[in-house]
């Protein structure tokens, strides 16, 4: 029996067909493991509306405060970025956070500005880059009038190491505690006064460089609610503090990007525009430092009513 042998060009044919059967499995393969993963759904971002909270365009007097919430999750993927604007016609940063959680909540206190609309801009954005956004506009009443205000007036603060007065002020009892009679009353203190190492400065449980001054068992670290106070300095002088009866002046000096945490450099005759805990706006004259841990500061404050 004769057996057939192919030729050598047959042979050839045959290698040259499987190899290109080869190289089209691998193409294939490549470009299947190379397709893009499957476009991802954005975070879920919406407004609190809980009673209480403000979540869709409005109309506001100058000087009302609202409350407004947010909240988002991510959508198979940590949240790790979140922004707040603000625009009167050109837009301002208030907040710019960088993070790594599967949910956010967050609460903001906004007062109406003398602008006639001002919107504020929410945004988050997911670890695959994938972001949601979200916004209210509030606009000027045509009946809006300027607020009343209180008045304090001498309010005395001690530093850390001062033995005679406290260094925690409530705004509300109109009350100066001093630290361990201050953590019984950890939800009414607005207002916290030390001097670093340099500098006088008004502060408020939740900055961050105050646990290391007032620390021990009743120190900031241990307290479970931190309220905020926030600070800026202005170009008032005080004779425009002495003659201010409404809350005019005190809308005037308010600027939402601005405000920090702490006022650092106190000085006699600053006028410093603050927001309470509670969203309510106010002006503080400094009237008289008194330098060192165990000084004091003198001071007069207008917050609206």
């Amino acid at each position: 029996m004769m057996h057939y042998l192919p030729t050598n060009h047959e042979v050839f044919n045959r290698y040259v067909e499987l190899n290109i059967s080869v190289w089209i499995s691998l193409i294939l393969l490549f470009l299947v493991s190379c397709q893009k993963e499957p476009a991802s759904a954005p975070p879920m971002l919406v407004f609190q509306t809980d009673s209480g909270f403000v979540s869709k365009d409005t109309t506001l007097a100058i000087g009302q405060t609202i409350m407004v919430g947010i909240e988002a999750q991510g959508a198979g993927a940590n949240i790790t970025y979140f922004h707040i604007g603000w625009t009167t016609g050109q837009e301002q940063t208030l907040l710019d956070s960088g993070m790594n959680q599967p949910v956010l909540t967050y609460k903001i206190f906004i007062t109406k500005t003398a602008s006639e609309t001002e919107t504020w801009k929410f945004l988050v954005m997911d670890r695959k880059r994938n972001f949601n956004t979200i916004a209210l506009t509030l606009t000027r009443s045509s009946s809006s009038q300027y607020g009343p205000i209180l008045t304090y007036s001498d309010i005395l603060l001690g530093a850390q190491a001062n033995p005679d007065a406290g260094s925690f002020f409530s705004i509300r009892a109109t009350h100066s505690y001093f630290q361990d009679e201050a953590y019984q009353h950890q939800d009414s203190i607005d207002l916290i006064y030390y001097f670093d190492q340099y500098d006088a400065t008004l502060s408020s449980p939740a900055e961050a460089d105050a646990p290391a001054i007032f620390s021990g068992p009743t120190g900031l670290a241990n307290w479970t609610i931190k309220n905020e106070t926030r600070y800026d300095t202005t170009e008032f002088a005080p004779s425009d503090f002495d003659l201010s009866a409404d809350d005019s002046l005190i809308l005037a000096a308010y600027e939402p990007v601005n405000l920090k945490r702490k006022a650092k450099f106190i000085l006699p005759g600053m006028v410093i525009s603050f927001r309470d805990p509670n969203g309510k706006l106010g002006l503080i004259l400094v009237k008289e430092v008194i330098p060192g841990s165990a000084g004091q500061v003198l001071m007069d404050i207008k917050i609206q009513q």
